[in-house]
């Protein structure tokens, strides 16, 4: 408990000890609001929400430096560099300079709104700033404020677990059929042809496929191996691990594809090192996912006078591929290294539509013999006929 004493100033100090036992004070013209002061600080203390003056008074800017010294030691480079790309350039500009115990609930939702209002707050090459982009701004600022919170810096957090942000428009999921496959494989630079045969039927990300290495396939059982990607943040690249467990694979591959591929090694990979990259850069080296797009996959699309696309468009043709040759939810899920089929049904669920119809048909076909000389009606021709 704490109590008060008359100065020899006329004023009045409120001493009280904090939760780690140091006695600490503040002055106030009149003893009744010191006596008022000392009230709400216990209060506080017993409440578990007691939070020192002096610690909230750090800007958010100090406060982050401190921060990310520490997420330095712990992320992996292109995930601190990503982190840092976004405070420096989204959110430094806003809360640089603000205490930590001055920001609010409702600056924080009037900050997301700026952002998500055209961008007006910022700017992005293409205009305003996409959902996506704003959820990733927030969750580098929201971490850095719960860390505050954590070490007691501030009694709570104003920041959400589930911001405002408008919901992401739906992206128009592209897939090319075989043809279509064959068609852009011919028209992009001889060196990365078979690059749109192993994303087109092997369903890679696009830096997995930069990442890929000899030893990664098995010939005899026709598999390829994910086990690292290549990342790409502010200049920084580097080869990581699968960002969860289930995206380390093992992927069954369309004979079709791995004759390209073999062609490919025969010409261009030192198969003596089985270590060695399976796509590289023009004159050797890592080849940069970026870089890859604009000057070998973008022409190659227009020469083809395909839809614009992306090469994450290949990953999607590989889905539907699958799916067309039979592969389920589960199946799904697992070569394209998700952790579960919520995104499988979401993003591809429609393609699932005439396996559902095939099903219904076959379990049809099966009661119809299993009900001897009986007749099985067609519910949907059933469900035509008037009601008697």
């Amino acid at each position: 408990m704490g109590f008060t004493e008359k100065l020899a100033t006329g004023k009045f100090r409120a001493r009280w000890f904090d939760p780690t036992g140091v006695q600490r004070s503040k002055s106030f013209d009149r003893e009744r609001d010191a006596v008022r002061f000392l009230r709400n600080v216990q209060s506080d203390i017993d409440r578990g929400v007691y939070v020192d003056d002096k610690a909230a008074k750090i800007t958010f800017g100090e406060w982050a430096e401190h921060y990310m010294a520490m997420a330095e030691k712990r992320l992996a480079r292109t995930s601190y560099a990503r982190d840092r790309s976004y405070l420096d350039n989204h959110v430094l500009p806003r809360w640089g300079k603000v205490r930590l115990g001055r920001i609010t609930r409702m600056d924080v939702d009037r900050w997301i709104a700026e952002l998500s209002d055209d961008g007006a707050s910022v700017r992005t090459k293409g205009g305003s700033l996409a959902p996506g982009t704003i959820e990733k701004i927030y969750q580098v600022f929201r971490k850095i404020v719960v860390a505050a919170y954590d070490e007691g810096r501030i009694a709570r957090s104003p920041c959400p677990e589930h911001p405002p942000i408008p919901r992401k428009k739906r992206k128009v999921i592209r897939f090319l059929d075989e043809d279509q496959v064959v068609d852009l494989g011919s028209r992009i630079d001889d060196q990365y042809e078979a690059m749109i045969y192993v994303g087109a039927y092997g369903g890679f990300r696009i830096g997995e496929l930069c990442a890929l290495r000899v030893d990664d396939i098995d010939w005899t059982r026709g598999t390829i191996r994910v086990d690292e990607g290549l990342t790409d943040v502010g200049g920084l690249v580097a080869f990581e691990d699968p960002k969860t467990e289930r995206a380390f694979r093992t992927v069954p591959m369309a004979d079709l594809a791995l004759e390209h591929l073999h062609t490919h090694i025969d010409a261009r990979v030192d198969v003596g090192d089985s270590r060695a990259l399976l796509f590289t850069a023009p004159g050797g080296g890592i080849l940069r996912p970026t870089n890859w797009r604009s000057r070998f996959f973008n022409p190659a699309v227009k020469a083809a006078k395909l839809e614009p696309l992306t090469p994450h468009d290949l990953r999607h043709t590989a889905a539907s591929l699958f799916i067309s040759a039979g592969a389920n939810p589960w199946m799904l899920a697992e070569v394209l290294g998700h952790t579960d089929t919520r995104m499988i049904d979401r993003v591809y669920g429609h393609l699932f539509d005439k396996d559902r119809e095939q099903l219904r048909q076959r379990m049809s076909d099966k009661a119809r013999g299993a009900t001897g000389n009986g007749e099985v009606i067609d519910l949907r021709e059933r469900l035509k006929r008037p009601v008697t």
